[in-house]
This record gives C-alpha cells, sequence and structure tokens, in this order.
C-alpha cells in the first residue's frame, strides 16, 4: 500500500506527532510512504528527513487562513492556492502510485480532496480539532467528505461536531489516540534527575502546562489560578512547556506575570523533545483549554506516565478524564475553580497517586499506541479494497 500523508499545519503538536507515529509503524514491507507538507514546518522536515521518509515540502499552501469572503483578491489567492497544491499532489499521486490520502485535520483535507475527487484515490481524513461549523464551511464539510472513505475523529466529541455539517455517519469512525507505553511510563527516578534540572527541591510542588502558545490553550487561567494555589503551597512552580513561537501572546503572559507579581513563580520551558520526562517531573498536569478540546494528546502522556490530571471540561475531555478518578474537571476559564482543584491534588499526595495508577490502567485498557495502530491498519485497508473502480 502506498500512503501519502498530507499536512497543512506550520509547526510539530499533537496532530503531527500522531502523523509521526503512522510513519514509524506503517514503514515496513507492504506499505510505502510520503508526506506533502509547508516548507515552513522546519521541524516536521526534520523529522521526516531523520526517519528517511521522502516528502514534498511545498509552498503552494495559501499565505493566510482560510476564510469565508466576497472579497476578489482572496478568493482569488485561495484559487490558486488550491490549482497549485491539486497539480504538485497529482503529480505525486501518478508518480507514487498512491493508492490512499491520509489529510492530517481540516483545511489539509480540503486541498487534499480536489486531487483524490480527480484520480479517485480515496482519502481519510483524520479531523484533529472542533471547528466552528456554519452555513458555508458545512457545504465544504460534506464536499470534503464525498472524497473520503472515512473520516477520522479521536473523540465523540469530534465526529458529533463533523455530523453538524451533514456529514453521513457511515462514514464517520471515532478511534482514540494511541500512546507509546513503553516511552510514557512511570518513572519516578527520570521525574526526580529533571526535577533537579529544572531547579525543583524536594518538596517543593510543580505544576505543568502543556501545549503551543496560543490563547484558547488557557496559560493566563492558570496564572489567574496561581495566588490560591500559593497561598497553601508558597513555594510551588508553574511550568508553561511548549514552542515558543508566538511572540505577542508570549509578552502578554509575561506582563500579566509582572503585573501580578508571578514572575518567578513562572517558568516557559520553549520546545522539549523529552516531553516524556517532563510531565514525569509534574506533580500534576493541568489542561487549561477554553474552547472545546476535541481530545488532547498530553491528557493520554500524561495518563500514561502515571501523573493525575487537573482540566478543564470541554469537547471531548470528558471522554477521556474520569472525574474523582483519574483527574478533576473544572469549569474551562473559571480561575478559582481550577485553583481549587489544583489544591485538592496537591494537598493529598495519596489521592494523587491514586489517580495517577488508574490513569496507568485506562491507558494500558484503551489508550494503548498498538490499539491505535490496528484500528487505523484496517480502515486502511478497508478504503483500499472498497476503492471504487478499483481492479
Amino acid at each position: 500500500m502506498n500512503i501519502l500523508y498530507v499536512s497543512d499545519s506550520p509547526t510539530v503538536s499533537g496532530a503531527e506527532n500522531v502523523l509521526l507515529s503512522y510513519l514509524d509503524h506503517f514503514c515496513g514491507p507492504g506499505y510505502k510512504l510520503y508526506a506533502f507538507l509547508p516548507s515552513g514546518n522546519q521541524r516536521l522536515v526534520l523529522e521526516l528527513e531523520r526517519r528517511r521518509i521522502p516528502f514534498t515540502a511545498t509552498t503552494s499552501y495559501s499565505r493566510v487562513l482560510l476564510q469565508t469572503t466576497v472579497n476578489p483578491r482572496s478568493l482569488a489567492h485561495f484559487a490558486c492556492s488550491f490549482w497549485r497544491v491539486e497539480r504538485e499532489i497529482g503529480e505525486i499521486i501518478r508518480e507514487r502510485q498512491i493508492d490512499l490520502i491520509h489529510s492530517i485535520s481540516y483545511p489539509a483535507s480540503l486541498y487534499a480532496a480536489f486531487p483524490a475527487r480527480r484520480t479517485r484515490v480515496p482519502q481519510l481524513w483524520h479531523e484533529h480539532n472542533i471547528k466552528r461549523i456554519h452555513r458555508v464551511n458545512r457545504h465544504l464539510y460534506k464536499f470534503v467528505a464525498g472524497s473520503c472513505a472515512y473520516v477520522v475523529g479521536p473523540s465523540d466529541a469530534v465526529t458529533r461536531n463533523l455530523r453538524k455539517a451533514g456529514i453521513d455517519p457511515g462514514r464517520l469512525r471515532k478511534v482514540h489516540y494511541g500512546i507509546d507505553l513503553s516511552r510514557f511510563r512511570v518513572d519516578r527516578e527520570a521525574g526526580a534527575t529533571l526535577r533537579q534540572e529544572l531547579g525543583v527541591e524536594v518538596g517543593v510542588k510543580a505544576v505543568g502546562l502543556f501545549g503551543q502558545m496560543l490563547p484558547y490553550k488557557g496559560h493566563s487561567t492558570l496564572i489567574d489560578a496561581a495566588p490560591a494555589v500559593l497561598k497553601e503551597f508558597p513555594a510551588t512552580r508553574f511550568f508553561f512547556v511548549g514552542a515558543l513561537e508566538n511572540p505577542p501572546y508570549q509578552e502578554e503572559l509575561r506582563r500579566q506575570l509582572r503585573m501580578a507579581g508571578l514572575e518567578s513563580r513562572f517558568v516557559f520551558t520553549g520546545w522539549r523533545s523529552d516531553v516524556q520526562r517532563v510531565i514525569q517531573a509534574m506533580d500534576v498536569v493541568v489542561l487549561a483549554t477554553t474552547t472545546p478540546e476535541p481530545a488532547s494528546l498530553v491528557l493520554h502522556e500524561s495518563m500514561a506516565a502515571g501523573r493525575p490530571i487537573v482540566a478543564s471540561r470541554t469537547g471531548g475531555t470528558a471522554e477521556i478524564v474520569r472525574d474523582g478518578e483519574t483527574g478533576l474537571l473544572f469549569e474551562a476559564g473559571d480561575a478559582p475553580d481550577l485553583a481549587g482543584s489544583l489544591i485538592r491534588v496537591l494537598a493529598s499526595p495519596a489521592a494523587a497517586d491514586s489517580m495517577g495508577r488508574a490513569g496507568r490502567a485506562l491507558a494500558e485498557r484503551e489508550f494503548s499506541l498498538e490499539r491505535h495502530l490496528r484500528q487505523m491498519g484496517v480502515l486502511y485497508q478497508q478504503a483500499v479494497e472498497n476503492r471504487p473502480g478499483r481492479r
């Protein structure tokens, strides 16, 4: 089977890490893999080169985000981008004899829909987000789904949202993310070592928020919750773990910290290639997303690492975090609620340990990488076997 992976992301986040797991797994006998991505995503380019996966790094994607507009110049720009991408992907399909296109979220799936329809190569659209469905994009979503054998989401929240666009439920599939349980594991020694590297002294509490530097990730909610936590645990350290690729937003957060007198309490770690070790170093992992969260990969990783979680009750999060069992849920954007949940976890090491063990057990049961890849492999096979006009 020859598979083309299509991404339009400018960086490496959760969806791209899932993509990399496919490249690691479906690279053996019987598979030939190829990738199509923006030239500006240098992190993903380096990962592909390291794995020796052939790829095309294109400059043809739109320079601005796709949007609903009647502006003739914008429409012409979008049309040119789609035409260039369609031509490039079409050439790859012919030259590489592609059997299946696996697109990473919308709008990559929209770009891929045009060559998929023209060449009659089935697309598997893997949607990693929950986006607002309105009267214009619902038609575009249905157009994309028409080129797809399957539309996959990591949670019921994602697939329910896609149904709003009128996508045939028969094409929709829920496949939970899978975690390499040997890489993300309970390792107290590794956690203790990294705590020393991060300057976290023995007995000091460490709270980590992992994710891209984007406003909807809820960094400011954690800043607002910090004073109440520090009142109970004065030495607590807070860590924002993620690539520093959004200078205006980062400066806004630093300004908020200065005004609150919390600069010494918060650390911006930047990009980390050893996220599994950083998770181990935290006493609790926070997910503070203020918009509907599809199914954050860090939730799965934290449970696999045996760490307790405090997460906002949005989107598919409640499907993953069992409230009171593997972590605690709070109302999105509610800093006092977040602070109270953090204090509950930090004040009871026994309860935190119980949540960590329950999370690890759940990850072993439902979120293993082997299970995820097995389910995706079946969908790949069915998509190609049921391809219209297949000889």
